[in-house]
């Protein structure tokens, strides 16, 4: 019987690894999403005064750090930059709105969403734009 209990005694004693501690398991941060409301799709957005406005809603769940966004708008006739701006935000919805527009010129807006905490998770939307 006390055999026994020795046996029993040193199969449950906790055993040394070699010293190694495990690493912690860190979360994966979520792929960014987003959308743009209203949503331009495939056409040409029409901007009735000077600019566009419109929101980009973050779809992912955002990071305690947020999220950079950048936006540029571009004439597409010659590739000039007509508008550029960058703005921080730890909240899914962003109001956004496009430079100055001159009647007829068709531009691209180019949206990106990239996470401060992973600069490398990012998401990138672009649409056309002209004012009527």
């Amino acid at each position: 019987m006390m055999i026994l209990v020795i046996i029993m005694v040193i199969s449950c004693s906790k055993k040394n690894g070699g010293g190694v501690t495990p690493t912690p398991v860190v979360p994966k941060e979520e792929t960014l999403v987003f959308s743009i409301d209203p949503d331009p799709g495939t056409g040409v957005a029409v901007a009735m005064n000077g600019s566009y406005a419109f929101k980009v809603t973050i779809g992912s769940k955002l990071t305690t750090n947020g999220v950079k966004v950048d936006l540029t708008t571009k004439k597409d006739s010659d590739n000039s930059t007509v508008d550029s701006k960058s703005l921080d935000s730890t909240t899914p919805g962003i109001d956004l709105s496009t430079g100055t527009l001159n009647p007829g010129i068709l531009c691209t807006v180019t949206v990106t969403v990239t996470s401060k905490a992973t600069p490398t998770n990012t998401a990138t939307k672009s649409f056309k734009v002209a004012r009527k």
